[in-house]
């Protein structure tokens, strides 16, 4: 006997936790026969994401998984990952960066700073 852990189901009833019988109470032929031979997992090739699991539209539930990735979406994430923020805050640096410079309180800013001279000889 299986020892089932209380959970809630997924339409929020409670289930107490329970054992659970590990096969069928009569010699009844099953609907559907399970497989026997195991099939060898497929290793993937090159860069993978992992998929955590989730149910589809349709219910059916989907277990965690690791899924190859398209060569081209790699080069798509690695030429926008950081690299255009990089260069945004660099052209902002290089800008002077609008509105990041504040005097302390109390002081007014030195007249150079605010208005330009000329000076005529």
């Amino acid at each position: 006997m299986t020892y089932v852990r209380p959970h809630y189901r997924r339409d929020g009833t409670y289930v107490k936790g329970h054992n659970r019988r590990t096969r069928p109470r009569t010699a009844q032929p099953r609907t559907a026969p399970r497989r026997t031979t195991s099939r060898p997992r497929p290793v993937p090739t090159g860069p993978t994401t992992y998929v955590r699991p989730h149910y589809r539209r349709d219910g059916t539930r989907v277990r965690g998984h690791h899924r190859s990735v398209n060569p081209r979406t790699v080069a798509v994430v690695a030429g926008t990952g950081g690299g255009g923020l990089l260069l945004l805050l660099l052209l902002l640096a290089l800008a002077g960066g609008a509105g990041t410079s504040k005097s302390p309180v109390g002081t007014t800013p030195s007249q150079s700073a605010s208005v330009p001279v000329s000076h005529h000889r």
